[in-house]
């Protein structure tokens, strides 16, 4: 029995296919990859379909690919690539002449831009990579609007404003570099788009400062930790799982300054504090101030607070017209994705 191909190996047969003099051969492995059930995951169906699709497209087999294309929007249904693989179909549709068919099918993913982050690249790039950049700014700044009026409506610190604040960021960001490609001139939204760039990732509270904000809201406690100790392993523990999965994020360490600026709604102050240097070496000063050695501080308190992955969630399909992608299982949420925060309230949004 052949051997299954798992996803490095499609990423394989996919950049072969780019090089080959003929990419048909690559192609027909990959459908028939699916269709025997060769799969390590059979999840990538989707994926494999949509290479095979680029495959006959690049060998000029244009009907093939778009009937290849489409087959893959249905067997990418409710993966976390399914709006990558319908936008591609899209986009391919335009390519090829297909304008009423891409359009129709970008249409029909439209309503997306308005609860899903991971499906505005994919929507966006469709329209842009094929003439049509005046289109995908409008559906941007039309889904952007809606979006934070949603997150000012949930100023409460709930996971309903988080996500709302993650969809206004993506939109924010994707309009801004549509609206670069097309030449104009940066607007207050483009401003808040490189505000948003340049903060932190975590946002670090000692002990005093701390004390301060929970002592003017104590209500805060559930988001920032009931005590010092609560919120540094918070932190810690967010440290610890990016560097695992090989993210390195920023923190600042916030001052007298910021959190006066936080507890006073009235004032347009942002104050920035410094950076912090992470991690130390075991046997240096940890970096919370505590003066004790990392390896005896937060470094086991940390790992201790680092969340176990969650039990998978069924995902549940899209409202659309046409297969299109589903909602994807949502990503685990820790307590320290609402420590990080800069603000106690809604963020300040241009108007």
């Amino acid at each position: 029995m052949a051997p299954l191909l798992t996803t490095t190996d499609l990423d394989g047969l996919g950049s072969d296919a780019v090089r080959a003099r003929d990419p048909r051969p690559y192609a027909d492995e990959l459908v028939s990859a699916v269709d025997e059930g060769r799969l390590a995951d059979p999840e990538d169906a989707g994926y494999a379909l949509s290479l095979a699709a680029e495959a006959r497209e690049q060998a000029g087999d244009h009907d093939e690919a778009v009937e290849l294309s489409a087959r893959s929007v249905a067997a990418g249904a409710g993966t976390l690539d399914a709006y990558w693989i319908h936008g591609g179909h899209a986009e391919r549709l335009l390519r090829l002449g297909r304008e009423d068919e891409g359009m129709a099918a970008l249409t029909t993913l439209r309503p997306l831009l308005l609860r899903e982050p991971r499906a505005v690249r994919p929507i966006s790039e469709a329209l842009t990579e094929n003439g049509h950049g005046e289109i995908a700014e409008q559906w941007l700044s039309a889904a952007m609007i809606t979006a934070i009026e949603r997150e000012e409506r949930l100023a409460d610190g709930s996971e309903g404003q988080l996500d709302a604040a993650d969809l206004v960021d993506e939109l924010l960001g994707q309009r801004r570099a549509v609206r670069a490609d097309l030449g104009l001139p940066p607007d207050e939204y483009d401003a808040l788009a490189d505000e948003i760039d340049a903060a932190p990732d975590l946002v670090f509270f000692p002990e005093t400062e701390l004390a301060r904000l929970l002592a003017a809201q104590p209500e805060l406690a559930d988001e920032y930790g009931r005590d010092w100790d609560a919120h540094r392993a918070l932190v810690e523990g967010e440290l610890q799982a990016a560097d695992a999965d090989g993210e390195a994020l920023v923190v600042e360490v916030a001052t007298s300054a910021l959190v006066t600026a936080m507890l006073d709604e009235t004032s347009d102050a942002d104050p920035v504090g410094l950076a912090l240097a992470w991690p130390p070496g075991r046997n240096d000063p940890c970096w919370c101030g505590s003066r004790t050695k990392y390896k005896k501080c937060c470094l086991p308190r940390g790992r201790a607070e680092v969340p176990a992955p969650a039990a998978p969630v069924e995902p549940a399909p899209a409202p659309v017209e046409v297969p299109a992608p589903v909602e994807a299982p949502a990503p685990v949420s820790t307590s320290s994705e609402r420590v990080i925060k800069r603000g106690t309230g809604a963020r300040k949004r241009a108007r």
